[in-house]
């Protein structure tokens, strides 16, 4: 088994105590009482909030007599508007939002690191997690700091293929290394922020390769290919169709598309190498079929929903059941903190294979599922299961008027194709 994590946006300025821990000495403007409830919706995680969050998996964990092989986490450590609050909060300029930025990482990695201690962290960067600003490439310093953070928790991996890791994660957020659970399978994580549409000349010819990351992968897949293994590839910001934001009018995608065509060839000249995608970044409960070049589905992408309740959902962590023989994702738990209860506490959401009815979460079982949710509607059977895990349980977003906005969402990566299927109705 294993643990999935995302979008945890741990917010030190709700509490002085931590930012002077990181650092830092709050104005009066943030110097406030330290917090001892949970986040509430519209906020980023709190101390509180994070730490139960934690306490829950490894009790989880203990109760169930299960052990973590490995955490993968897809990103965004950071709160939101963390240049702009620091500023609030702090004062000092760029060094010093730099330093306090890369502490709070720091501090991240350490809470899980402390929490799992010994279990690997497979974690990719998220479009906040910079010194510089949302969207915007980390400084060297940062990347540079972050890599030895996180190399903490790839200890018991080999000194080489450890060394390799952070070079390439030194360079541009992105490294692969072996599954410590399963054989001849590797974790490939990229910086998916390199690839994102507000990077509006990413993969154009006035920069072909963000990062050097394409030619990067190529040679780990080829690699890959030659030893007749199988990867894992993690991510924070998905290919496709933003649906949040396409719903009320103009398809928007999340990369430019050019690199979501480069990805699909590349992927498609090793074929069977890349067996499952995880991604984050929406902060909801979901997946994708991303088509190969011959418009068929190529490989399922997982969403992992939320630690933050920041965009009204309820916090939400996973559990993965893993194949021994190929890492493929098997089943999976979602477990949530019902915010809304009288007294807040975490629940098992839901399993997939018990709460759907059907296979592991498979590229067929989702082709499948994608189709029912399709013609399907937020009040009844597979659609109002969805609507309600979407959310982790706040079933406020799906609605019979936006409802083809999301299920064409799941299938449908470019901006036209994505039209065509809202235009077409419910056929799937």
């Amino acid at each position: 088994m294993f643990l999935m994590l995302s979008d945890i946006h741990f917010d030190p300025y709700s509490d002085p105590v931590i930012m002077e821990q990181l650092g830092a000495k709050p104005t009066a403007a943030c110097r406030v009482p330290t917090p001892t409830a949970f986040s509430k919706f519209g906020s980023d995680s709190n101390y509180p909030l994070l730490k139960s969050t934690l306490d829950h998996v490894v009790a989880t964990a203990a109760a169930n007599h299960i052990h973590y092989d490995y955490v993968i986490a897809t990103g965004d450590f950071l709160a939101h508007k963390f240049d702009a609050r620091f500023e609030q909060c702090v004062g000092g300029g760029a060094d010093a939002h730099g330093k306090f930025a890369a502490n709070t990482l720091r501090f991240v990695d350490g809470m899980i690191a402390k929490a799992l201690p010994g279990v690997p962290v497979f974690a990719a960067l998220g479009n906040n997690d910079s010194d510089r600003g949302d969207y915007a490439a980390p400084s060297p310093a940062f990347l540079k700091g972050a890599a030895g953070s996180r190399s903490l928790g790839w200890r018991n991996l080999p000194a080489e293929l450890r060394a390799a890791a952070t070079a390439s994660f030194e360079k541009a957020g992105y490294y692969s290394l072996p599954n410590p659970a399963v054989a001849n399978h590797e974790l490939i994580v990229i910086n998916s922020n390199l690839w994102a549409a507000h990077n509006s000349q990413a993969c154009s010819d006035s920069d072909p390769d963000p990062g050097g990351q394409f030619r990067w992968l190529a040679g780990v897949l080829e690699r890959i290919d030659r030893a007749h293994g199988r990867a894992s590839l993690i991510m924070h910001i998905l290919p496709g169709i933003d649906a949040i934001k396409s719903s009320a009018g103009a398809p928007r995608e999340f990369w430019t598309q050019a690199c979501t065509q480069k990805l699909i060839s590349e992927l498609s000249s090793f074929p069977g190498v890349v067996r499952g995608m995880y991604a984050g970044h929406i902060h909801r409960d979901d997946f994708r079929l991303l088509p190969g070049a011959d418009g068929q589905p190529l490989c399922a992408i997982h969403i992992i929903p939320a630690v933050s309740p920041v965009y009204l959902d309820n916090p939400a962590v996973e559990i993965g059941w893993y194949d021994k023989a190929n890492g493929d994702l098997k089943d999976f738990a979602t477990l949530v903190l019902n915010l809304g209860g009288t007294k807040p506490a975490w629940e098992t959401e839901y399993v997939f294979t018990r709460a759907y009815g059907r296979g592991s979460p498979d590229l067929a079982t989702l082709a499948e599922l994608s189709k029912a949710i399709r013609v399907g509607n937020p009040s009844s059977g597979v659609g109002k299961q969805y609507a309600s895990f979407y959310g982790a349980g706040v079933s406020i977003f799906l609605t019979p008027s936006n409802w083809l906005s999301y299920a064409c969402a799941q299938t449908e990566i470019t901006s036209s194709s994505y039209d065509r299927c809202r235009s077409a109705g419910a056929t799937p």
